[in-house]
Parts: C-alpha cells; sequence; structure tokens
C-alpha cells in the first residue's frame, strides 16, 4: 500500500496520482532497466537526496524535484518548491555541507516551483530569476513567494568558487520565463518541467494549460544546439517519474538520463503539432480532428494514453486557428 505525506501539496498529491497510474503503461514501455531499479527509492519516502556528483544534489519532494549545487564559496538552491519542502531541503543541505545558501535561483514563476524560499532568505540568500519570471510574480504575488533581487534577461551565471550555475533563457515554451540551467563541472542540464528523464513523455496535463505551443519547436532546438556547443551529456528533470522495482513495487526512477531526451521530446511535438496542422489544413473540425490522427505512433512516449493525446489536440487546434 503506497501512503502520501499528508503535508504534500494538492497540486503535488494530484499529479502523484497521475503518475500511479501511468507505472504501469511504465513497465510495458520497457522504463525500468537494471541500474535504474537499484538507484530508485520507493514511493513510500517523502524526500529524498541524490548525489548527481560535483557538488550537485536532486532533492525530491513528493514527486517534485529540485536542485542544489555545493561549492566551495556557497550555496546555491533550485526551486524551493514550498515551505514544508523548504525546510527539509534545508535540513538536507547541512548535513552534507557547512556552506551558506547564497542564492535561491527560479526555474520558472509557477508557485508549485518558487514558494517557500522564505527561510533561505532570513539566512541571507539573494533570489534570482529571469525578468520576465519577476515581472510575473509582481503581477500575481504571493505571501509565501520571495520577490527576485537580480534579474536577467537572457543568461546569468552564479559562481560558487570551484562550480558554477548557468541559467539560460531560450524565449516562451513552458510559461514565458522558463529557464534552463546548467550545472558546472558537472555538465548536467536542469529541467523543472518539459523533459521528465528517463524517457521522452507525454506532458502531465492534457490541456497544455501552460505551453507556448507556437514557439516550442524553436524553443527546442535551441536547447540542442546550446547543449552540443557545450558538450552537455546529461539532463536531470524536476518531476520524477515512476517504474517497477526488481520486486514488482513502484519505485522512484533516477532523476538523470541522456541529452538526447531533448531532440526526442522535440520529436514528439513536431510530429503531434504537425498531425493536427495537417488535419486543419484539410478544414478538418476541432471534434474530428482526434479521431483521424493515428495515436499509436505516440505509444513508445512514457505516459502514453489516447484521451490525453485526442484533450491535446484539441487546444493545438486553437493553436493554428488563432495563433497561440
Amino acid at each position: 500500500m503506497i501512503h502520501l505525506d499528508a503535508g504534500l501539496p494538492a497540486r503535488a498529491v494530484a499529479r502523484f496520482g497521475v503518475l500511479i497510474g501511468f507505472a504501469a503503461m511504465l513497465v510495458c514501455q520497457s522504463m525500468v532497466i537494471a541500474h535504474a531499479q537499484s538507484a530508485a527509492a520507493p514511493l513510500t519516502s517523502s524526500y529524498e537526496t541524490e548525489d548527481l556528483g560535483d557538488g550537485l544534489y536532486a532533492f525530491r519532494a513528493g514527486v517534485e524535484r529540485s536542485f542544489f549545487l555545493v561549492g566551495e564559496e556557497g550555496v546555491v538552491v533550485i526551486d524551493p518548491l514550498n515551505v514544508e519542502a523548504a525546510q527539509a531541503l534545508r535540513a538536507e543541505i547541512t548535513k552534507r555541507t557547512d556552506q551558506p545558501v547564497k542564492y535561491v535561483v527560479y526555474s520558472n514563476s509557477f508557485f508549485d516551483r518558487s514558494s517557500g524560499g522564505q527561510i533561505f532568505k532570513d539566512d541571507g540568500a539573494q533570489f534570482v530569476a529571469q525578468d520576465k519570471c519577476a515581472e510575473n510574480l509582481l503581477e500575481t504575488p504571493r505571501a509565501d513567494v520571495v520577490m527576485p533581487d537580480i534579474t536577467f534577461i537572457d543568461s546569468h551565471a552564479i559562481a560558487l568558487g570551484d562550480r558554477t550555475l548557468e541559467m539560460h533563457y531560450f524565449g516562451p515554451s513552458f510559461g514565458n520565463c522558463f529557464t534552463v540551467l546548467v550545472a558546472r563541472p558537472a555538465n548536467i542540464m536542469l529541467f523543472s518541467n518539459i523533459v521528465s528523464p528517463p524517457k521522452a513523455s507525454l506532458p502531465a496535463d492534457p490541456t497544455l494549460a501552460n505551453y507556448s505551443l507556437y514557439s516550442l519547436i524553436g524553443f527546442f532546438k535551441a536547447v540542442e544546439a546550446f547543449a552540443a556547443k557545450g558538450e552537455i551529456e546529461t539532463v536531470a528533470g524536476g518531476y520524477a517519474t515512476i517504474g517497477r522495482g526488481e520486486d514488482g513495487n513502484p519505485v522512484f526512477l533516477p532523476s538523470t538520463g541522456p541529452i538526447s531526451l531533448v531532440g526526442e521530446q522535440r520529436v514528439f511535438w513536431e510530429t503531434l503539432l504537425g498531425a493536427v496542422k495537417a488535419a486543419y489544413d484539410q478544414g478538418m473540425p476541432a471534434r474530428v480532428i482526434p479521431k483521424r490522427i493515428d495515436m499509436s505512433q505516440f505509444s513508445e512516449y512514457a505516459g502514453y494514453d489516447e484521451r490525453s493525446l485526442q484533450i491535446m489536440t484539441r487546444r493545438i487546434y486553437s493553436l493554428y486557428r488563432i495563433g497561440r
């Protein structure tokens, strides 16, 4: 029997339920590989910290992950998540270093990633976010979200002596300020959403409410080009994927995967967007399009669900009808 931590935020619990539903399908799609089985944590664990090497750690709270980078001159936290998670995160950091948290970085402005940081602010940390994230938070403030002290437009880097965290903005993608991060010298690219190792997948929300579809393919291509130039080989994701352990029980799989996942995720979107566009150009109405697309072509993607794909086509239809 799987027990949920009563302190987890409602959105995380909802996503937890969706992921549990996908677990059996993930098994059929061969998502569980030998090294993942041995490294994965049981679902009964509310919090877990995974050492990714070179001072980089992935911290899991329920199904959500944040990250922190430890250097010889301090610590930077990526996404405090919420008040309860941030407290557990700070405790995990103190187990590994006596260096202070000097910076907190927001990967986007959504409250499920940006809440709870006051505990680090009280310790003297500065908060960093892409410029549009700061605008979003100013327009829709929330008591448990700390406003950024430092903003940037295209890129920014935080040096911690022997380690560096890079922040890069490639345009609208998942919201209007989604930021891709790179930890050096680990050379791991961090995604709070959009890419969810260890396999390319369907988005968790089939309504695609937060996706900027009109610029999504350009975003992926820009990220791929940047990764190739920077010789980045590994990605880590901000949401946990569920598979099966050697004993057959559900487990959280490790947070990392190959950089090729970025391209595989782009192909998913190119294929789905292209299929809807072809049907739209033929004059098919929105209600007919889901029935005319062969959804089985997406069956190898994690979280495959035909009904979810049908819902996505209605949102994509709007892209071609109104341009957004």
